[in-house]
């Protein structure tokens, strides 16, 4: 329960005190919100607000559950990991997403079938590993 604590008070302040920093990196390296030309006038104030914010979430989330397992000198769970690889698939789903919006300077990134496919390959990878993987 405190392993716990501790990684929620380490990805709460990794994630208030670094957003920030990401932000700055993102709009150097101009990974920002494409808004087509035929949209409505209103939403030109969005384009270049930055995009995948994603990763700052999930790499926050995996560094502080191995900082807290570190601290408290305990191995990671199978069950653990699993739910990481799993936030990580759908995290890349995601990325992959953003980036080709980014990429190719338009509002569509991945289609909608090529993200289902790819979540219902991430989950069969989970169901597959979390049956090798039982809690004890």
């Amino acid at each position: 329960m405190i392993a716990l604590l501790i990684a929620g008070a380490i990805s709460m302040l990794y994630s208030l005190l670094l957003t920030p920093l990401f932000i700055r990196g993102f709009k150097r390296l101009r990974w920002g919100q494409f808004i087509r030309e035929d949209g409505p006038q209103s939403h030109f104030s969005r384009r270049g607000t930055p995009t995948m914010g994603g990763i700052v979430f999930l790499s926050g989330t995996v560094i502080a559950y191995f900082a807290a397992k570190l601290i408290m000198s305990e191995t990671p769970s199978p069950s653990a990991m699993l739910v990481l690889l799993l936030a990580a698939g759908c995290g890349l789903i995601g990325f992959i997403d953003d980036f080709l919006k980014v990429r190719k300077q338009q509002s569509l990134g991945l289609g909608g079938w090529s993200k289902i496919i790819g979540t219902v390959l991430i989950s069969i990878l989970f169901g597959v590993l979390a049956l090798q993987f039982p809690n004890a």
